[in-house]
């Protein structure tokens, strides 16, 4: 789908995930290494732990299918090496830190001299610009500046960040992925590149419309783990089993109103659920306890009443229960249980490769599922300068050979990347509708279509502006629907059919998350669609895939990260899994959705011809944890909780500061310990020079220093003396330290836009930036129906006589 792509990788780490998921799509992407190779060949863990540059599990998780060449860029030499290679490519990805590419005389307006059209993408901790831009960063540091590790795990201590695989590097460079895919379309038309800019730390807000609490007067989300806790009522998820753990998303609302009373039906047939339990209206108690209308004690009483009941059986009785009772329970997997598990077998997930003495590595398989000319995938790791005499340096840009194809730029590069693109969203939530938000940052017409019977359960979520459950009021609908319209369309009436069936002429791209195989039940599957329009694009989003044993699964995102295994690694060694805050593969899965519809748009332009997407959120998120499943497949170890323990750097934790639950994050790499020690008090007895070995023997004594010292200051006092002797640290921050952070506020993290229900609405800003194209929100998450009279007269030509027939049908309700 990408092949006409020629993408430069240059990343040493974990963001080399962005090359993989381009190389997974159909690029020709190159790993320029420096001559003893990229870090992530020297970072274990290695194939049976014996180090070697040409068998780290870090390195072959992201790097299948790339080319290898090698170039010294501290030399003259491998500086014209690297800019022959500009010439002919369309992209280039790099995440050192700031400023470090224009040290070398390799900034971006010094690629562009070489090659106009060249897109540049830089991952960096905090971003490319803003007061914190230089501040030393890494994963831990990140995700603690970005709301997310405040709320993840246990009430009564530190808050905890997922073990083992950088989360937040990850999470960028899928950002980075999408946005260059979309500069690149826009680089088709003009002729001309632009920088993208990616900050690790915003990338990690996406699954936190928390943050904007204190801006809407809303109450904040509280640490809990396996859970959440909101205006003081714990709402756990997580709960022990008979042989293990599993969650069970018993919640009030709505959208989750029936599931809740099937299991309340289940547990009083088995004489847990008292008369009281079950003559609940969880449509409406939660409301109702916030309202102060009745005692929060029913709610906790609920909760004690589950764990009983869950506690007496076994994952298996309870994964039977998820389908024959239709209940939202999963059981809480390690990763080597994914190895094992039917579904992914059966959707032919897995990819074994053999590279040695008849072993195997077990690879994740495709991002999506493509209908038609999906791209076959090299799973090959190159080895290093493999590629170093038969990369062609000949090779013309693509953008340039597209614009000469069309006789000239068709754009003077002033429109959005995406402007003329049309969208019809049937889909809802969050890892959908996000992902189209994405696209109507960048210039799409999006049309999200809801009815009032069945809204977005976004609308239905905390945080609500003012504590007001009004459904134009919700926070987490307005960040995931931002710049949308909004179309009421009552499906259930027959009326409706020919609407749809316009909108679907009308769109280029049509997303659903409904449960797998109900769009085909309703006459709205793809080969209905595309016989209405053949150039339709068609996405469909669901827990596990619309094929495979146990895909009739219905769930949220909760789920699929118990299922993919990210509970049991996340949280302290001596006490159960805590879980990553929300629904986690929800904030994981957009990346994987906007790349692979841009793949798709870039088939069609070929072919003219549109194709089906089928995207399990389960498989998208598995590609976040590959290290650690190479690392079960391989070497038969199962990844463990080690709190906010590193394997490279210590110390490495979060500690507190002054005020109640205040903390900062600090990762200390070997050659910042001795600033660390001196700033803290802990010089003599030779601290200060020792290793690492010798540190983590005495953990117990420098955490203690640490936090004696950390304590008697505010985590932002703190974070500012430590990163002037140039240690990584940074405030741990909740939502009124993200309000409140320079670096958000230098960066417009947050923007206060038009909406019609309150005037203006507070959201968040596009996490990516581009420089010559920047995104536009140009209004909050739309009102319920409020675009109807625009969307049915000026997009699909109705007149006033039509529109008043469907009103008369109750069609736009």
């Amino acid at each position: 789908m990408l092949q006409h792509y020629r993408v430069l990788d240059l990343c040493q780490g974990i963001s080399q995930f962005a090359g993989y998921m381009l190389a997974s799509l159909g690029a020709e992407v190159i790993c320029v290494e420096p001559p003893d190779g990229v870090q992530s060949r020297h970072s274990g863990p290695f194939v049976d732990d014996e180090p070697d540059p040409e068998r780290s599990l870090a390195h072959w998780a992201y790097n299948q299918g790339k080319q290898s060449v090698t170039a010294d860029l501290s030399t003259a030499e491998g500086r014209e090496r690297l800019l022959g290679l500009v010439a002919g490519a369309d992209a280039l990805i790099e995440d050192g830190p700031v400023g470090h590419m224009a040290s070398l005389g390799l900034a971006y307006d010094d690629l562009a001299a070489v090659n106009p059209a060249i897109v540049c993408a830089s991952v960096t901790p905090f971003g490319s610009t803003g007061p914190r831009s230089t501040w030393a960063g890494s994963d831990l540091t990140a995700v603690a500046g970005s709301g997310f590790l405040h709320a993840s795990g246990d009430k009564d201590r530190a808050p905890v960040r997922v073990s083992g695989v950088p989360q937040s590097f990850l999470q960028a460079a899928g950002d980075a992925a999408a946005a260059t895919l979309i500069a690149l379309r826009e680089a088709q038309r003009s002729g001309r590149g632009q920088h993208v800019d990616i900050s690790a730390m915003e990338s990690m807000t996406h699954g936190q419309p928390q943050n904007l609490s204190p801006r809407v007067n809303a109450n904040a989300v509280e640490r809990l783990a396996g859970g959440l806790s909101l205006g003081g009522i714990d709402i756990p998820m997580l709960f022990p089993c008979a042989d293990g753990n599993t969650i069970c998303v018993a919640l009030m609302g709505a959208a989750f109103a029936p599931f809740t009373q099937r299991l309340v039906e289940w547990e009083a047939e088995e004489g847990f659920a008292d008369e009281e339990l079950q003559a609940v209206d969880w449509e409406t108690v939660a409301a109702e306890v916030l309202g102060g209308q009745r005692s929060p004690e029913i709610i906790a009483k609920s909760f004690a009443t589950h764990a009983r009941f869950l506690a007496t059986k076994t994952s298996e009785e309870l994964w039977a229960a998820a389908f024959d009772r239709n209940l939202l329970i999963t059981p809480s997997a390690l990763v080597s249980d994914l190895l094992t598990n039917p579904h992914f077998a059966d959707r032919g997930f897995w990819r074994d490769v053999e590279f040695d003495d008849a072993r195997t590595a077990r690879y994740c398989g495709p991002l999506v599922h493509f209908s038609h000319d999906a791209p076959e995938r090299q799973l090959a790791v190159p080895q290093l300068g493999a590629d170093n005499d038969t990369v062609d340096t000949a090779r013309q840009p693509f953008a340039a050979t597209a614009v000469a194809a069309s006789g000239g730029p068709v754009s003077d590069g002033s429109d959005l990347p995406l402007a003329g693109l049309k969208v019809v969203e049937f889909s809802w939530v969050i890892a959908t509708p996000s992902a189209v938000r994405i696209l109507a940052d960048y210039g799409a017409t999006v049309v999200k279509v809801e009815t009032e019977s069945r809204p977005d359960t976004m609308r239905t979520v905390n945080p609500f502006v003012d504590e007001d459950p009004h459904p134009d009021n919700g926070v987490g609908y307005g960040v995931y629907n931002a710049g949308k319209r909004s179309l009421s369309l009552d499906l259930s009436k027959p009326e409706s059919r020919a609407v749809v069936e316009d909108l679907i002429r009308w769109a280029d791209i049509a997303t659903e998350s409904w449960a797998p195989g109900a769009a085909a039940r309703m006459g709205y599957g793809y080969e209905d669609f595309s016989a209405i329009n053949p150039r339709l694009i068609m996405l469909s989003s669901s827990l596990l895939g619309q094929s495979g044993p146990y895909s009739s699964l219905a769930g949220y995102g909760f789920m699929a990260a118990a299922i993919a295994g990210f509970y049991e690694i996340t949280g302290w060694p001596d006490r159960g899994p805590a879980g990553p805050y929300g629904p986690y593969t929800d904030f994981l899965a957009p990346r994987v959705i906007v790349s692979s519809l841009m793949a798709a748009l870039e088939r069609r332009d070929r072919t003219g011809t549109g194709c089906y997407i089928d995207i399990s959120q389960t498989e998208a998120a598995l590609h976040y944890l590959a290290p650690a499943i190479l690392d079960a497949s391989i070497n038969g170890r199962d990844p463990q909780r080690c709190g906010n323990e590193d394997p490279h750097m210590s110390p490495h934790g979060v500690y507190p500061t002054a005020g109640e639950d205040q903390w900062m994050a600090i990762a200390c790499t070997d050659d910042r310990w001795a600033a660390l020690a001196a700033t803290i008090g802990l010089a003599g007895d030779g601290a200060a020079g020792w290793d690492q070995a010798a540190r983590r023997e005495r953990a117990a004594e420098i955490d203690e220093a640490i936090a004696a010292w950390t304590s008697e200051r505010s985590n932002a006092d703190a974070a500012e003396a430590l990163q002037a002797v140039g240690i990584d640290a940074y405030p741990v921050n909740n939502a009124q330290g993200c309000c409140d952070d320079p670096q958000f506020a230098a960066r417009e993290h947050h923007i206060n836009v038009p909406q019609s229900h309150r005037g203006t609405m507070w959201t968040q800003n596009c996490r990516t930036r581009m420089s010559r194209t920047p995104p536009v929100v140009w209004r909050g998450g739309p009102c319920l129906g409020e675009d109807n009279y625009e969307v049915l007269t000026e997009f699909l030509g109705y007149d006033a006589d039509r529109i008043a027939d469907l009103a008369a049908a109750e069609v736009l309700a």
